[in-house]
């Protein structure tokens, strides 16, 4: 009698958690979550990551909350997301260094990114592009090419936001298409690796457009080139690398919306729904392009896809430019 009281205490205990757990994938959130950045404050992702938490944050009726945690070229963030539990609280702003160009300059990394998140969406494509002081004599793409040509011998530097990232391999690729012998400094972000420039400390820089846009905008650095297959509206006077004579050299830099993997399927459909919103969001789509970037909300399969294409390409891009780390 008493073995079947438990059994039927037991019961009641397991009849009441199933719909309290439904209740609360309805519900959620219901507390505020976490976006998690690999990358130092004031850079392209962690702007990013402001402005969709923002949009986010109005459709949810949560605190969207920005966690910067760099280093490793974006993977000790990454790899923080992976480790978080999939309840929807955790999110993390991946971007094409973190979630693919890693695996071809780092020897080991701790997560897999084909298995390891769910893809949400992606978010925004975009250029790197090529900055120089604008005390830099040279004025356009050839003056700087006969510019550092002239420096070989007391030698010649490009900075990078980090060592093994988008603008880091730009930097490699650029460099070898190029023959010029150019020696790479790392910097601990956007912030720094701009500061570099402005200093003459380095000659030049490849970076995301919207972080050093507002410095070309103010005169600062001049823009010599973009890595887009096209020319971008934002800097329309500024001409592809493509156009200057290196064919193929197309670099754009993305960035994504991504969970842990097995992500709780209440919260799943309510960040697709509230993402899904964003698509129609005229005013956050402007926002976006006046960073100099391309809206691009696709949902997880395209995402998916991309990842994939994306780890495939640059190992053997870095072969064929024979990069060494």
């Amino acid at each position: 009698m008493i073995k079947r009281n438990f059994m039927i205490a037991g019961l009641a205990v397991l009849t009441c958690a199933l719909p309290l757990s439904a209740a609360q994938a309805a519900d959620y959130p219901t507390k505020p979550v976490k976006i998690i950045v690999g990358y130092p404050p004031g850079g392209t992702t962690d702007l990013l990551a402001r402005l969709v938490g923002v949009q986010l944050q109005d459709r949810l009726k949560q605190p969207f909350v920005i966690e910067n945690k760099p280093g490793a070229g974006g993977g000790i963030g990454a790899d923080a997301v992976t480790k978080a539990q999939p309840d929807g609280y955790t999110l993390g702003l991946g971007t094409a260094g973190n979630l693919a160009l890693n695996y071809a300059s780092y020897a080991k990394i701790s997560y897999d990114s084909r298995k390891d998140f769910t893809a949400l969406s992606l978010l925004a494509t975009m250029p790197n592009v090529l900055v120089v002081n604008s005390k830099t004599p040279a004025k356009n793409y050839a003056e700087l090419i006969a510019y550092l040509k002239q420096k070989e011998k007391e030698g010649s530097f490009f900075a990078s936001t980090g060592t093994g990232n988008g603008p880091h391999l730009t930097g490699e690729l650029f460099k070898a298409r190029t023959g010029l012998n150019l020696s790479h400094v790392p910097y601990q972000g956007a912030g720094p690796a701009i500061t570099a420039v402005l200093s003459g400390e380095v000659d030049m820089l490849f970076d995301n457009l919207p972080s050093v846009l507002p410095f070309i905008q103010s005169g600062k650095v001049r823009a010599i080139a973009v890595t887009s297959a096209a020319r971008v509206p934002v800097l329309a006077d500024v001409p592809t690398l493509q156009e200057m004579g290196l064919k193929d050299f197309v670099v754009d830099a993305w960035f994504a919306l991504v969970a842990p993997a097995g992500l709780d399927k209440g919260a799943r459909e309510k960040i697709d729904k509230a993402i899904a919103g964003l698509s129609s969001n005229e005013a956050f789509k402007e926002s976006i392009r006046k960073l100099g970037a391309t809206p691009e909300l696709t949902g997880g399969a395209e995402l998916k896809t991309l990842i994939e294409q994306e780890r495939e390409r640059w190992p053997a891009l870095v072969k064929q430019a024979n990069i060494k780390f």
